[in-house]
C-alpha cells in the first residue's frame, strides 16, 4: 500500500507540475476572464472534515481568474510533495534525504492563499525537514545537534504562532 501511495502522489505531482506549466504557457496568450474566455475554476477547500488537515466544514471556492487556478495547483503540488515525504521509510538514510527534500519543496509552494495559514503550513514543513536532520544527528557533534534541534523547535514555534493569528483561527480550529 505504501508503494502504491508513493506512486499515486508521484503521478499527481507530475501531472500537476505539467498542468501548471501549461497554465503558465497560456497565461499571457489567452484572456481568461469572466468577460472574455470564460473558465470558472472551482476547488474544494483543503481544510474539510473527514481526514483533512484541520477538520473544518467543507467549502467550495472558485474564481474566473487564472491566477486563482495557478495558486490552487501550487497548493496541491505542495500537498503531494508533503505526502511523498511522509511515505518515506525514515530508517533508511537515502529515503530520509528524499523526505527532507520533499518537505523543503512543499514549503516553497505555499503562496497566494490566506497568508497566516500558509505561513503555518510552510513553517510546519520546514520544521519536519529539520526534525529529519535531527533524527540523523546522532553522528553529529553535540553542538551541531543542539543547533539543529533548536532550529526545528523555532520552526515549530513559528508554525504555531502563525496558526494562532486571528485570520488563521478562522480556518484552523482549536
Amino acid at each position: 500500500a505504501e508503494a502504491l501511495l508513493r506512486s499515486n502522489y508521484k503521478d499527481d505531482c507530475s501531472k500537476l507540475l505539467r498542468y501548471y506549466d501549461q497554465l503558465n504557457a497560456i497565461e499571457h496568450k489567452l484572456p481568461i476572464t469572466e468577460n472574455q474566455i470564460r473558465i470558472y475554476f472551482k476547488w474544494q477547500d483543503a481544510f474539510v472534515s473527514g481526514g483533512s488537515l484541520f477538520g473544518s466544514k467543507q467549502k467550495t471556492n472558485g474564481s474566473w481568474k487564472l491566477s486563482y487556478e495557478k495558486a490552487c495547483v501550487l497548493f496541491n503540488i505542495g500537498h503531494a510533495y508533503s505526502e511523498l515525504a511522509l511515505a518515506q521509510n525514515l530508517s533508511i538514510d537515502e529515503q530520509m534525504k528524499i523526505a527532507l527534500r520533499y518537505f523543503q519543496l512543499s514549503s516553497d509552494l505555499s503562496v497566494d492563499f490566506e497568508p497566516a495559514v500558509l505561513a503555518s503550513i510552510s513553517w510546519l514543513m520546514l520544521a519536519q525537514a529539520a526534525e529529519l536532520i535531527y533524527m540523523k544527528s546522532a553522528s553529529f557533534k553535540d553542538e551541531v545537534a543542539a543547533k539543529v534541534a533548536a532550529h526545528a523547535a523555532d520552526c515549530y514555534k513559528e508554525a504555531y504562532t502563525s496558526a494562532k493569528t486571528e485570520s488563521a483561527k478562522k480556518i484552523i480550529p482549536e
